[in-house]
């Protein structure tokens, strides 16, 4: 079958393209998304659909670069098709975020290729992608460890992008070039073996071939047996995040024993979705997994691990925890408070002192009683000396209201379940060295209102923001 009737057929079967669309086509300037480019412009009319065409110079290769967009640019108005470029230093986004170069271009140019379509309403962005890259791929993420979901087909249609050529080997394609005599550029890149790609594509596959010369149609149809295999945990792994995993500002969290309870693979799945909503770009290994695991199996009630994109993965007693959130820093120094209004900014509140004889409160409120909320609290005002305020310290102690006895105040947070990140953050008011409330917390029974008070101490903490917790 011609390749322009098997691409018409697989649009057509597919809806990959519906009449009247438009349709944004990145072209390179390389034979796959050159071919494509000429395909979609013959069946434009058959269809019928608008095309444009999108360019992204890397700025990777010099004058080659330059000559790569300047072919795209003139195929385009050859064909009186919209050419829109962009030119982006990939080597610095590379650097700033810590990728390899192949990662960052397709970063940048699915980027780019997002922003046009949405600026110019096309309905579809078309890429070249063709079996010989399904069968790469499927091999670099076995060489690097990836699981189950990893080693599925690539998607012919997923949001906006379509693949058109995805069922279409590189061989087809040079065969069409050819008999209709469609002229491409080369990225002499292609020719370098100490990218993985290349050499996968010279060297292994090649050598695959000489086993079995229909290696590639072998593996192709083990992605489709992958692919429907991995249907079943993707709905298995939905049901979980619909229903177990929990969202809280910055965060995301589930159940340890929830997360513990599914079989190896469907938390696979779970753990890949979950790290996906943080940071699209990265690619859980089983590596990564383990590590996960270490964490979730672990003994301690408080244990982390960072992976890479930044990502964080804590066990907090019975939780498990996936932020990108950088933690915030411990709150060093002591700071002076006095009666009136105190601004603790580095704390991110503000505590007011006010001073009342006892009578005047009791027909609001029994500071005996009601020694403290989550952020009031009431004290006997002669037994505070001088008043100031800072973080816990190892080996702090006090005596909880309540209590006859001083306890670390470490033992109270463990008790309290109090994430051993948010400990050092807490804003302890002590009266001269001593600890007389843990805000949001507790008072020290010491300090506490009796009925022999004559004055007391009103202390009210307040966000210096609506979104600044107490606790």
């Amino acid at each position: 079958m011609d390749l322009l009737e098997k691409t018409k057929r697989l649009i057509t079967e597919k809806l990959l393209i519906k009449p009247n669309e438009n349709v944004l086509i990145g072209v390179s300037g390389g034979i796959d998304s050159v071919v494509l480019f000429h395909l979609l412009f013959s069946l434009s009319e058959k269809i019928p659909f608008k095309i444009g065409v999108a360019h992204v110079n890397h700025l990777l290769r010099g004058k080659e670069s330059d000559r790569d967009e300047f072919f795209v640019m003139a195929l385009a108005k050859k064909h009186n098709v919209p050419f829109y470029k962009g030119s982006f230093d990939v080597k610095a986004y590379a650097k700033q975020k810590g990728l390899s170069l192949q990662h960052a271009a397709r970063e940048i140019r699915y980027a780019f290729f997002y922003d046009v379509a949405k600026a110019h309403n096309y309905d579809k962005i078309a890429i070249g992608h063709n079996l010989d890259d399904q069968v790469e791929t499927f091999l670099l993420r076995l060489i690097k460890g990836t699981g189950l979901k990893g080693l599925s087909a690539i998607p012919i249609e997923r949001e906006r992008i379509i693949r058109p050529l995805l069922f279409t080997y590189r061989t087809e394609i040079e065969t069409y070039a050819k008999a209709h005599d469609i002229e491409y550029v080369e990225d002499s890149s292609n020719r370098k073996t100490y990218y993985e790609r290349n050499f996968i594509r010279k060297h292994i596959i090649p050598l695959m071939e000489t086993l079995n010369p229909s290696f590639k149609e072998k593996i192709f149809l083990l992605l489709k047996d992958i692919t429907d295999i991995n249907k079943v945990f993707q709905n298995l792994s939905s049901e979980f995040l619909k229903e177990k995993l929990f969202f809280d500002r910055e965060e995301l969290w589930c159940e340890n024993k929830a997360l513990t309870a599914l079989d190896p693979e469907t938390r696979f799945w779970v753990l890949n979705s979950i790290i996906g909503m943080l940071e699209s770009n990265f690619i859980l290994l089983r590596e990564h997994v383990r590590q996960i695991e270490k964490v979730v199996n672990s003994n301690k009630p408080n244990v982390s691990i960072t992976l890479p994109w930044n990502i964080k993965v804590k066990r907090q007693y019975n939780r498990v925890i996936f932020t990108k959130k950088s933690p915030e820093k411990t709150v060093e120094g002591i700071f002076d408070i006095h009666e009136g209004i105190n601004f603790l900014a580095p704390f991110g509140i503000i505590v007011e002192v006010e001073r009342y004889k006892k009578k005047d409160l009791m027909p609001f409120v029994n500071p005996v009683e009601d020694s403290f909320s989550e952020n009031i609290a009431f004290f006997d005002y002669n037994k505070i000396g001088k008043l100031s305020v800072r973080s816990f310290l190892d080996g702090d102690r006090f005596v909880p209201l309540g209590m006859k006895e001083k306890i670390k105040v470490k033992d109270f947070f463990i008790f309290r379940k109090i994430p051993l990140e948010k400990r050092r953050r807490i804003p302890l008011i002590l009266s001269d060295n001593e600890i007389a409330w843990i805000i949001g917390y507790r008072i020290d029974d010491r300090f506490k209102v009796t009925d022999n008070t004559e004055w007391i101490l009103k202390m009210q903490a307040l966000p210096l923001s609506n979104e600044t917790p107490l606790n």
